[in-house]
């Protein structure tokens, strides 16, 4: 199923709807901004909190707006502080991204739609082959099996375990994650890919249009094995779907196919099951590179940890905020300061452990591994390695080996595997060698 036909409510209408709900209810009061922890990073003064809000809301009408409301659109990460801070019943996190393609849309349509489309091939591009560096195809087939039609399945999973695009490029986690699911007796079928796009990166550059066209179709294709639960583990398509497109989708065709949480939140509901599995003690002190964009995603994940035997889970006093270390790179300055700020205070209260939380923060975290005195891990190795489980951390091996041309030689038996072309695999590591990708 495709976006509504003309004449129906389609997701652009479902957006526009909401926006009208936002230019009537906003009062301008301002808290918005004062709550967003990127205002001051970004250049802006909170004192202009008011006249800010006013040039998004002109942006959302179809003004001009201000620099300063598009450039508070810009630096948006999605921390969802802003929310919280909103007496009248209005999503600012939302506010802010149909601000962002307001922004965006006096571009040109032609231009906004090429740039987001070459954004999302590169991005693909880098996740198939980055993850095919790392794994023989019937194991990657295991996080990354192929879209069937509904009629293929043949049950009903408890939960669809949705991955998103590109946590394949650190695959140890997604087997970590399908390792604990099985150990829990959970059925579940895996969806996730490219194929299956949240559609946030059409979203964030600001075309609209095509985001709603892949979020429709990812909705379509995560409803058919029938499981009323979806359980995501990217932050960025919990926010994408949960809070964007399944309110439009269900203002187009007047139903939701299921409800979607996170993966973090499932494993805290099974914890009593969890916690029989964590047999082996895990002597650490753990601090954690928290997010703010899901809360509730952090309780989740500081509760099943601290039913491990022997773990210590140790609260920093840093700033907590962005959705994942990717969208910090609007302001570098700044995210490289957060980052400083968070090993020291590791260092300082003595941790043996920093644990990432999602993917993009993993892929750029341990990068540092040389720099510092603890382990740089993702947090699913903690349970893991609590239930007897080690899946190698092969994107971490290949971002510490560095050299291109060695990892080349390292992967010469996968490459052959999978077909790949050298020059693309070339390009590949020299971009995500660069940047974490």
């Amino acid at each position: 199923m495709a976006l509504a036909e003309p004449g129906g409510t389609s997701f652009l209408d479902a957006l526009r709807d909401r926006t009208d709900h936002i230019l009537d209810a906003c009062t301008r009061c301002g808290k918005c901004v004062a709550a967003c922890p990127m205002v001051e990073p970004a250049g802006l003064d909170p004192a202009d909190a008011t006249e800010i809000v006013t040039g998004v809301l002109d942006l959302l009408a179809g003004g001009a707006g201000t620099k300063d409301a598009e450039r508070w659109a810009q630096v948006c990460t999605n921390s969802g502080k802003c929310i919280p801070a909103c007496d009248y019943g209005i999503n600012p996190r939302f506010m802010v991204n149909m601000a962002r393609i307001a922004a965006k849309a006096k571009l040109g349509a032609d231009k906004v739609r090429r740039a987001a489309n070459e954004y999302f091939n590169a991005m693909g591009r880098s996740t198939r082959t980055i993850a095919r560096l790392q794994l023989p195809p019937e194991v990657l087939a295991r996080i990354s099996p192929p879209l069937r039609a509904a009629e293929e399945y043949e049950r009903v999973p408890e939960i669809v375990f949705y991955t998103g695009c590109n946590v394949i490029k650190t695959p140890h986690i997604a087997l970590l994650v399908l390792e604990v699911l099985d150990a829990l007796g959970v059925s579940y079928e895996v969806m996730g890919g490219t194929a299956a796009c949240c559609g946030i990166q059409q979203f964030k550059r600001g075309d609209a249009k095509t985001a709603g066209r892949v979020s429709y179709n990812t909705i379509d294709r995560l409803s058919r094995p029938g499981a009323s639960r979806v359980v995501a583990w990217c932050p960025s398509c919990q926010i994408q779907i949960a809070e964007v497109a399944l309110p439009a989708y269900r203002e187009t065709f007047g139903t939701v196919p299921f409800d979607m949480n996170p993966i973090a939140e499932f494993f805290a509901e099974r914890l009593d099951d969890l916690g029989r599995l964590f047999v082996h003690p895990v002597n650490k002190r753990v601090a954690l590179q928290e997010r703010s964009a899901l809360p509730n995603v952090m309780a989740a994940i500081k509760r099943v940890l601290r039913a491990i035997p022997g773990l210590e889970v140790v609260e920093l006093d840093v700033p907590i905020l962005s959705t994942q270390a990717s969208h910090l790179s609007v302001v570098p300055e700044f995210k490289a300061e957060l980052r400083e700020r968070e090993f020291r205070a590791a260092a300082e209260a003595g941790v043996t452990t920093f644990a990432s939380i999602f993917h993009a923060c993993h892929r750029e975290l341990i990068a540092y591994q040389p720099q510092v005195s603890f382990e740089l891990i993702n947090f699913m190795e903690l349970i893991g390695e609590s239930m007897g489980i080690h899946v190698p951390d092969l994107y971490k091996r290949l971002r510490l080996i560095g050299d291109i041309d060695t990892i080349i030689a390292d992967s010469a038996d996968l490459i052959a595997a999978h077909s790949l072309d050298l020059d693309t695999v070339r390009d590949v590591l020299a971009r995500d060698m660069a940047g974490a990708g």
